[in-house]
């Protein structure tokens, strides 16, 4: 039926083509109003020392000296809320986690917080923007803050049968008081803005794409293909530095575990490669954001900088068990303040690509 709807589309001399098109508009209208019309339940969070502790020791071996001055290869104690620190650039991923009930994850292990409903039953991390107040960040003191979430816009692309729905999110961060009433949380941390505000911290932009699910004959296709090369998008050359990983079992399962994340796609290989129809384990879209993050910190260290703002773009899948290179350089030499950043898959290829800009500090971040 959906082919058979495909074409009819595509035919402009009959006349159920109009008709169509005008049930497509209607249920794209409709699909951006029940979403964007969602109340998201507020994340509260304290901001103790110890998710961002775990994350860094998570990262350690990949980047030894990531952050400020004081190494963290071979640390191992935790931090104490008594002796101030910012909260790193990115770490904001590992708070804030989906409070849902088993019963509100789909079979995918994912929340039905964004889903637009079957049969879009498939999502990945498109991408996204983040940007970090340099005035107001937030202290792992151990003190109260909230993350305020909402859907701004939902597009559909592609012909019907075909078509995917991208979720554009937003999240506003900000610091909060005990007993404060939920409204006025709303009504002071959430806003039309664009720009980070006082009462606002970090303002994050996420884009989600959920699509159908595959077909039998499309994953057959798919499986076919595991051990062929994909189509490669070039990557950008002469970078200022690369570090190269490789991305373990471990460390999608322990990103997985911080984040509250039980996306299947993450953590069962048979479930990934029969039902997503990918060779193996995906990386999560925050997971490389963390890393692009991650590493410009490392090669900026002592620089007297802090991260302002990134946009990135996933463009293909990066897989467990392969090495991938986390790549950057200044964007032009007349604006130092902004950097093409990205990551290479196993092939060379374009994988991940975004840009960061940087405000001077007095002290480094």
């Amino acid at each position: 039926m959906n082919r058979l709807i495909s074409r009819v589309l595509r035919s402009t001399k009959r006349p159920e083509s109009a008709k169509l098109i005008r049930a497509y508009s209607s249920f794209s209208e409709r699909l951006h109003d029940e979403l964007t019309s969602r109340q998201l339940p507020l994340f509260f969070d304290y901001l103790h020392p110890q998710p961002s502790h775990l994350l860094n020791l998570t990262l350690t071996d990949l980047f030894p000296t990531v952050g400020s001055s004081t190494k963290i290869h071979g640390s191992r104690s935790l931090p104490s809320c008594t002796r101030l620190s910012h909260l790193p650039a990115g770490h904001h991923l590992v708070y804030f986690p989906p409070q849902v009930t088993l019963s509100e994850l789909l079979p995918d292990g994912t929340d039905t917080l964004h889903t637009p409903g079957s049969p879009y039953n498939r999502r990945l991390w498109a991408g996204g923007s983040v940007k970090f107040s340099t005035t107001g960040r937030l202290l792992l003191d151990g003190s109260r803050a909230v993350c305020v979430e909402g859907i701004r816009n939902v597009i559909v692309k592609g012909p019907p049968g075909e078509e995917k729905i991208v979720v554009k999110i937003e999240r506003q961060i900000g610091a909060v008081r005990e007993r404060e009433a939920e409204s006025d949380v709303r009504k002071r941390i959430w806003t039309t803005r664009e720009d980070v505000e006082a009462h606002t911290s970090i303002v994050e932009n996420r884009d989600l794409v959920f699509m159908r699910d595959k077909t039998p004959v499309q994953l057959s296709q798919d499986k076919a293909e595991f051990s062929q090369g994909s189509r490669i998008i070039k990557s950008p050359t002469d970078p200022e530095f690369r570090y190269r990983i490789l991305p373990t079992k471990a460390l999608l399962f322990r990103f997985s575990a911080l984040t509250f994340n039980a996306h299947l796609i993450h953590l069962d290989k048979s479930y990934t490669q029969d039902v997503e129809g990918y060779r193996n384990l995906l990386v999560h879209g925050p997971l490389t954001l963390t890393l692009l993050l991650t590493a410009f910190r490392r090669h900026l260290d002592g620089n007297g900088v802090t991260i302002k703002e990134i946009d990135y773009k996933n463009l293909a899948p990066v897989y467990v068990d392969e090495e991938l290179a986390i790549c950057g350089k200044p964007k032009s030499t007349k604006d130092d303040n902004a950097w093409d950043v990205w990551i290479e898959g196993r092939d060379g290829g374009l994988a991940v690509r975004g840009t960061i800009r940087v405000d001077k500090v007095d002290k480094a971040e």
